[in-house]
């Protein structure tokens, strides 16, 4: 059963997928969960099998105790001008959950560039990623 918090996360990252994503979830041990979205006229499509979608869900309510983060990479079809890639947007949220419900953070695009290009064990920069837009 989905809950407010639940449906209007869902709702927040089936706006982003235009054509194709990617949904990396991690819970609070750093677990990944990688799901496709892929958009049908008006659907999302989580993942490739048959409740996909309900799975994603009871891990979101259940990994995100106290809190989890996910990743989200929407594919354009705009093609950068150097690259001659398809342009990957990044979008990244915060996520806490008490078992019933659900709360989102969405970073901001300076957040996600930060942590998209550091090193987290050492703090580094890393070599920037082409095609890329952070939002």
């Amino acid at each position: 059963m989905e809950t407010p918090g639940v449906q209007g996360f869902l709702q927040e990252l089936e706006s982003h997928c235009l054509n194709n994503a990617i949904a990396t979830f991690l819970d609070g041990d750093g677990e990944p969960l990688v799901i496709p979205l892929t958009r049908q006229e008006k659907t999302v499509i989580y993942g490739e099998h048959w409740g996909t979608k309900e799975l994603f869900i009871a891990k979101l309510l259940v990994s995100c105790q106290p809190s989890g983060s996910l990743i989200l990479r929407s594919f354009t079809s705009e093609i950068d001008e150097f690259t001659q890639l398809n342009i990957k947007e990044l979008r990244g949220y915060i996520l806490t959950g008490n078992g019933k419900d659900l709360e989102f953070e969405k970073l901001t695009p300076r957040e996600m560039f930060a942590c998209h290009n550091t090193d987290a064990e050492t703090g580094e920069p890393l070599p920037l990623e082409q095609a890329v837009r952070y939002c």
